[in-house]
C-alpha cells in the first residue's frame, strides 16, 4: 500500500436558492492536487428525505410484535379455545388452550408466522434489515440500516449529482469515476460508527442527511457511494462489505494485477474504503480490513 495522505476538505459551503439548496466543495486529492465539486438538491429532498430515520429501538420492535399479536387472536373463535400473549424481555410466549390439539398445534403455526410478518413488517417501515453478523453460532438477533434500500431509492433525488459528474468526466468508465468519487467521500468529516450488534443504526444517516450534514460513519459513505455509482452505470455490479465495526465497497470494474480484490459468486470485486479520513487510493484497502477479508470474517451484500 502506498502511504497513506489524511484527507483534507478545503471548504465546503451550503446555502438556499430558488427552492433549490446549492452545495460547493473544495479538497485536496491523494495526489496534493485542488479538486472541486458544486450542485444543487431540491431542498424538499434535503429537508425532508428520510429526517425521520433513526437508530432501531428493540423495545418497539417487541411492542409492534406483540399488538399484532393480540389483534390476530383476538379473531380467534372462543369456541374452539382461548389463546393469551404473554410479553417477556426480548420474547414473546403464547398460552394456548382448546378442545383438540389440531386445533392448538394450528394457531402455534399461525401464531409464529404472524410473529415472523410483524417483525419483517416493522423493519420495512423503519428502514432496517436482519443482519446474520459475524459470529456463526450466535443465537442472538442483530439488525442494521437498510443500505441497500437507501442507495436504490436515493438515486433519483441525486440526479443534479450524476448530472454533474457526467459534465465533469465525459465518457469516463467506472474506474475512474469511483476514484474521483472516493476522493470527495473520502474528504467528507467522518463520525466513528458504532458496534452494528450494538448500536442498532446509531451513526448511519442516509445519503442525503449526509450531505446535508457534511458529516458521515463508513456505512453512509458507503451507501452514498454506490447510490451515485449505481445510477450512473446500472449494469455496474456493486458489493457492500461488512466486518466487524467497519463496511466498505466493491465493485465489479476492470482491475489491475495489484488490485486489491473481493471475490463473490465467482467475479472479481475491486475493493476501496470511502470513509477517510485516510486517503486510500481506489483498490487499496486498510490492513485491518485486509486482514478480516482475507480470515474470512465479513458479510457482503450486493446492490
Amino acid at each position: 500500500m502506498s502511504l497513506q495522505v489524511n484527507a483534507k476538505q478545503l471548504t465546503f459551503n451550503s446555502f438556499q436558492q430558488d427552492g433549490n439548496t446549492e452545495f460547493q466543495y473544495t479538497w485536496l486529492d491523494q495526489m496534493g492536487k485542488t479538486q472541486e465539486l458544486s450542485f444543487a438538491l431540491n431542498s424538499a429532498n434535503v429537508n425532508g428525505d428520510y429526517r425521520h430515520f433513526k437508530a432501531l429501538r428493540p423495545s418497539l420492535l417487541h411492542m409492534y410484535s406483540v399488538r399484532k399479536l393480540k389483534q390476530a387472536a383476538s379473531q380467534l373463535d372462543p369456541r374452539k379455545g382461548s389463546v393469551k400473549i404473554h410479553s417477556r424481555v426480548n420474547r414473546v410466549e403464547y398460552e394456548i388452550k382448546g378442545l383438540e390439539q389440531t386445533w392448538i398445534d394450528e394457531q402455534a403455526k399461525a401464531l409464529s408466522m404472524v410473529y415472523q410478518n410483524s417483525l419483517l413488517e416493522y423493519l420495512q417501515q423503519e428502514y432496517y434489515t436482519e443482519f446474520p453478523g459475524f459470529h456463526q453460532y450466535s443465537s442472538v438477533k442483530t439488525y442494521k440500516p437498510d443500505h441497500k434500500r437507501f442507495a436504490q431509492e436515493s438515486a433519483k433525488s441525486f440526479a443534479p449529482i450524476i448530472a454533474q459528474f457526467r459534465q465533469k468526466m465525459p465518457r469516463a468508465n467506472a474506474r475512474r469515476v469511483a476514484t474521483f468519487l472516493l476522493s470527495w467521500l473520502q474528504t467528507i468529516p467522518y463520525s466513528t460508527m458504532e458496534s452494528r450488534s450494538e448500536s442498532n443504526g446509531a451513526g448511519f444517516v442516509p445519503p442525503i442527511r449526509l450531505i446535508a450534514n457534511n458529516k458521515g460513519d463508513c456505512d453512509s459513505k458507503v451507501t452514498l457511494m454506490a447510490s451515485i455509482m449505481k445510477a450512473m452505470f446500472p449494469r455496474l455490479r456493486i458489493a457492500l462489505i461488512y466486518i466487524p465495526g467497519h463496511a466498505l465497497i466493491g465493485l465489479n470494474v476492470s482491475h489491475l494485477v495489484d488490485d486489491e480484490k473481493l471475490e463473490i459468486n465467482g467475479l472479481d470485486y475491486t475493493l476501496a474504503e470511502p470513509v477517510g479520513p485516510g486517503l486510500i487510493k481506489f483498490a487499496e484497502i486498510s490492513n485491518d480490513s485486509k486482514r478480516y477479508i482475507d480470515s474470512g470474517n465479513y458479510q457482503v451484500e450486493l446492490l
